[in-house]
């Protein structure tokens, strides 16, 4: 007992059943100023370096039986916490003849703790912040753990439901075998998982990129990882895409509207200074339409038919064409769709249909009623458009303003005359 007593770094004191100091460690006297002389000494006559001397009701308690306890004790000015333990001091016989008090400085670890609680409060924010999901996989068993973030990117609702059998029913088709042979090859070779996949969770698609990272410092082996929402980039991507292409299909057509007016104005101009006159006017008034159904800058609503006009303002002289609608403004939110579907129809016109040919002619009328604008767009004297093959950017260009407008689109070719229809909700007009 002097051995250890005299080597160990814990302050202890042992009390007999009155209270009375039996012995002490060295290391206690830094807590209590305790001398060889004391022993025998009641521990409540021996000052003391704690804040208060709770401690000595629980050393009473124990020594008259009680069980052994345990609690913090802070210095009197609060620069250090120890943990304190209070067990029975046990005679051979079994019995208590007293109590032992051992205190332990667990300052620093009380900071290191509060430490690690603060930067786990930080990373969970982040992470939370950030809608990344975090999750397990073991493969022995198949087991994939999921916490609330990454249930809500699979469509899951309970963490019962997250088994990988259900997890992986939940990637779309044809991104499945991709995912499962990478999951499997960073089994098989201990390394990374990294991959992009699509889910489809509560009838809606989400991109999803996958990290994750086999664990094998202990059993059980097992990968953990992150998933993370990246439908919006993959938007983004698609847009730029559609409007990559959308500039490209307008320049060709452009071109190719420019060149029939070239044709038609030769046709009409024996004397080139006039020609070249009528070109530049023609291609400036075609410049004019074409802004309107420019997605960039601040449009102000215009009336339906100044729209119109603009739009086929190139054409005039070289077919028969008729506009007749009353007046209407168009709500500057649905100007770029409609010009879009008027530019287009246009387009195909000059390239196919009434404004290719001099005898052709071309009617657009417009009529509001029961709250929907009915628009039509009629043709005769040109080639008629196959109404079931039209499957070009130009047709995916006006379907998709026509969804953005909320329109209906028809279509019907007899007796030699071409006919669009678009109804449209009254929405798409401004009422200022």
């Amino acid at each position: 007992m002097r051995n250890f007593f005299e080597s160990t770094d814990l302050a202890v004191v042992v009390l007999d059943s009155d209270l009375r100091v039996r012995s002490y460690t060295e290391a206690a006297r830094s807590i209590f100023p305790l001398q060889p002389s004391d022993r025998g000494r009641l521990l409540a006559d021996v000052s003391t370096r704690l804040a208060n001397t709770d401690y000595l009701d629980g050393a009473a308690s124990v020594a008259a039986g009680g069980a052994a306890m345990q609690q913090r004790v802070t210095t009197r000015g609060g620069e250090r916490t120890l943990s304190l333990r209070i067990l029975p001091y046990r005679t051979q016989g079994d019995g208590i003849d007293g109590a032992t008090l051992v205190l332990t400085d667990i300052t620093d670890a009380l900071s290191m703790e509060s430490a690690l609680a603060a930067e786990r409060e930080r990373l969970d924010l982040a992470i939370k912040a950030g809608g990344i999901g975090v999750w397990e996989y073991r493969a022995d068993t198949g087991e994939s753990i999921l916490d609330e973030i990454c249930r809500e990117l699979f469509g899951f609702k309970t963490e019962d439901d997250a088994h990988s059998r259900l997890l992986f029913d939940r990637i779309a088709a044809e991104d499945r075998p991709t995912v499962e042979l990478a999951l499997a090859e960073a089994i098989a070779a201990r390394g990374d998982f990294e991959t992009t996949f699509r889910v489809n969770a509560d009838g809606q698609e989400r991109w999803i990129k996958g990290f994750g990272r086999v664990i094998t410092e202990a059993p059980p082996h097992r990968m953990v990882g992150v998933s993370i929402d990246v439908t919006a980039e993959y938007a983004v991507a698609e847009t730029r895409e559609l409007m990559l292409r959308e500039m490209n299909h307008r320049v060709k057509n452009l071109f190719a509207i420019i060149s029939g007016i070239v044709s038609a104005a030769s046709r009409s101009h024996d004397d080139v200074r006039e020609m070249a006159e009528d070109v530049r006017e023609r291609i400036a008034t075609l410049g004019r339409a074409h802004s309107l159904a420019s997605p960039a800058g601040e449009q102000q609503s215009i009336e339906l038919r100044a729209l119109v006009e603009a739009t086929i303002a190139p054409y005039k002289g070289q077919s028969s064409i008729t506009i007749d609608g009353p007046r209407l403004l168009v709500d500057r939110r649905c100007l770029s769709p409609l010009a879009l579907i008027l530019h287009e129809w246009a387009t195909n016109s000059v390239k196919y249909g009434a404004l290719a040919t001099a005898h052709g002619v071309l009617s657009v009328t417009w009529l509001l009623e029961d709250g929907q604008l009915r628009l039509e767009w009629s043709e005769t004297g040109g080639e008629t458009a196959d109404t079931d093959s039209a499957k070009g950017f130009g047709t995916l260009l006006v379907q998709t303003s026509s969804r953005q407008l909320g329109a209906t689109l028809e279509r019907d070719a007899t007796d030699g005359r071409y006919r669009l229809r678009l109804l449209l909700p009254d929405t798409v007009l401004s009422h200022d």
